[in-house]
């Protein structure tokens, strides 16, 4: 969620910044005031004032993902879709498809947005410009619009037997939902950190994500989303080899109507 931060420190120094994460602040006591959260530590007071889109919404769906794993929910316009990282570093790849021939698009919705970086208050579009999604609420503010998850086949130089590939997990998912035709390719993956280097190369680095960072969409159109909890990897959209057993990292979905 946004938080609008104050920060007064004893010597009576104030600055003003964004701070989107209260443990930052170690706290030693917590004191509502109308919609301001009031957080006192040793060195510093530190007000929030925080926008909970998901007052009045119940969940209606949940679904806790494992590294590989992928799900489908249909979704109706009005719900909201919330994606938490629980453990940090994870990257979630969100698919969604309205019907036969229409799918969230990240080309257009780069376009559209006028920009490769998403921010509270972008929409996410498919290919024909309809409207799907707007980001409502983001602790993270980085993610990646142009990357893909490549199919296991494109992967010819690793040469370990098990490999493994996030878009044959999105493209599982959406057969079990009666989608064996979806077009898995772009992906929108939520706390993926993507840098361009000065030549034009693309580089993988580990998430900004840490621990229960959560982002939030707005449906706008009736769709099956489809989110997977994304392997890491090696380079760009060739997902490293598979974790060990008992490896860390889950992502939780759940759905607000």
């Amino acid at each position: 969620m946004r938080c609008r931060c104050r920060t007064g420190r004893r010597d009576g120094h104030e600055v003003d910044r964004v701070a989107p994460r209260l443990r930052k602040y170690p706290a030693i006591g917590v004191v509502w005031h109308e919609d301001v959260l009031i957080i006192l530590s040793h060195t510093q007071e530190a007000r929030f004032e925080m926008a909970n889109v998901l007052v009045g919404h119940r969940a209606v769906a949940a679904r806790q993902l494992a590294v590989g794993s992928a799900v489908a929910i249909p979704v109706q316009a009005g719900d909201l879709v919330q994606i938490v990282d629980l453990w940090g570093k994870q990257v979630a790849s969100v698919v969604a498809i309205v019907g036969p021939g229409e799918h969230l698009s990240t080309p257009v919705t780069a376009t559209m947005n006028a920009s490769i970086v998403l921010k509270t208050g972008d929409k996410l579009y498919s290919q024909r410009c309809t409207p799907l999604f707007e980001l409502v609420e983001d602790t993270v503010g980085r993610h990646d619009l142009l990357t893909s998850p490549l199919p296991i086949e494109a992967d010819t130089q690793s040469t370990v037997k098990a490999k493994v590939s996030t878009r044959d997990s999105l493209e599982a998912a959406a057969a079990e939902a009666g989608l064996e035709a979806a077009d898995c390719t772009d992906t929108v993956n939520f706390f993926k950190h993507v840098v361009i280097k000065q030549k034009g190369e693309v580089e993988v680095r580990d998430a900004f994500s840490e621990r229960n960072d959560t982002v939030i969409l707005s449906v706008l159109a009736d769709c099956t989303v489809l989110v997977a909890n994304a392997y890491s990897e090696k380079k760009p959209g060739l997902a490293a080899a598979q974790p060990a057993s008992g490896s860390p990292g889950q992502v939780l979905v759940r759905v607000y109507r």
